[in-house]
């Protein structure tokens, strides 16, 4: 029996995270392994509860205790996957791991990926922030790791009422890159 491909989900504080579930959904519909690990202020957004209903394992918050007994969830979770999404995507998140900085479960495991990992990473956040110089500089860093995709972010409505490119790309093309990138 061929063996499923593992997804770790990483989620950060945007709006948008709510439409991870959608795409938790997909995964686990066509028979994927999933996990989600989710930035404090992701699961200020929408509950663990909620994805560990739909992915059927335990959920990873930063700033949660770790719940293997060796203290090393981030290695174990680094090496995981067969792919890794990071969605939302915000500028703060972005921002941290493009300069190595690893102060919460999420950007620890990202950080601790072996390079042969793909790593898709879709923006979400304010038109200017998106524009904004050193958001530009911190993409450019990302694009810069093996394996590493952008996705989006994408012209439309934001949070705020104002319209531009920040919005994140809808969870069905996150959903068709991963599999096009895992060759499935």
């Amino acid at each position: 029996m061929k063996e499923k491909k593992k997804i770790l989900i990483g989620t950060t504080g945007g709006i948008a995270v709510y439409k991870i579930c959608d795409l938790a959904r997909l995964f686990v519909k066509e028979g994927f392994s999933v996990k989600v690990m989710m930035s404090e202020k992701a699961a200020e957004f929408i509950s663990p509860s909620v994805f560990q209903a739909i992915i059927h394992f335990p959920v990873y918050v930063s700033g949660l205790p770790c719940r293997d007994e060796n203290g090393l969830d981030h290695l174990n979770l680094a090496h995981w996957p067969d792919i890794v999404v990071l969605a939302p995507a915000t500028a703060n998140t972005i921002g941290k791991i493009a300069n190595g900085i690893a102060d919460n479960l999420l950007t620890t495991v990202v950080l601790a990926l072996p390079e042969t990992t793909p790593l898709i990473v879709a923006p979400s956040m304010n038109v200017n922030m998106w524009e904004n110089v050193f958001v530009k500089e911190n993409i450019k860093r990302l694009k810069k790791r093996k394996n590493c995709y952008i996705v989006g972010p994408v012209k439309g409505s934001l949070a705020e009422g104002r319209k531009g490119r920040g919005r994140m790309a809808e969870p069905e093309e996150i959903y068709k890159i991963t599999k096009r990138i895992l060759g499935v």
